[in-house]
């Protein structure tokens, strides 16, 4: 099975087009088409959104899928598949939840909340007057 860089590689020799030219059209620099062709995504020293954007870019260039190339991307390249909690049973993607000083959650209900908006907007149009 072909990697995702060598289906890049591929179908940029298929279409007969150079990787100047590549980077010319899509904006994105050789070195980086480089490393993508030779999947050594971990050499472009970008945040993983931006390679995973390039990949689709490219992709779509090449007139493969670039939503199936973006996936494969973050199967195989990205650096939170390959990343391991610090802790056992950490969840990174847990919500956070403010909490107050004693340690309680901090809950706003929906009128609290509005009350609040027109009590502070009340407060500026008074202040408006007495100043």
């Amino acid at each position: 099975m072909q990697t995702l860089g060598e289906r890049l590689q591929e179908a940029r020799q298929r279409l007969g087009v150079t990787l100047r030219e590549a980077a010319e059209f899509t904006k994105i620099r050789t070195d980086y088409l480089q490393s993508m062709e030779a999947n050594q995504f971990e050499s472009i020293p970008l945040a993983d959104v931006y390679k995973r954007g390039f990949v689709k870019v490219y992709a779509k260039y090449l007139r493969l899928d670039d939503e199936k190339a973006g996936a494969d991307f973050n199967t195989h390249h990205s650096a939170k598949a390959s990343r391991r909690p610090l802790e056992a049973g950490a969840d990174e993607d847990a919500a956070f939840e403010p909490e107050s000083a004693g340690g309680n959650p901090i809950t706003l209900s929906r009128d609290t909340l509005i009350y609040g908006i027109i009590g502070i907007a009340v407060l500026a149009i008074l202040a408006l007057f007495f100043i």
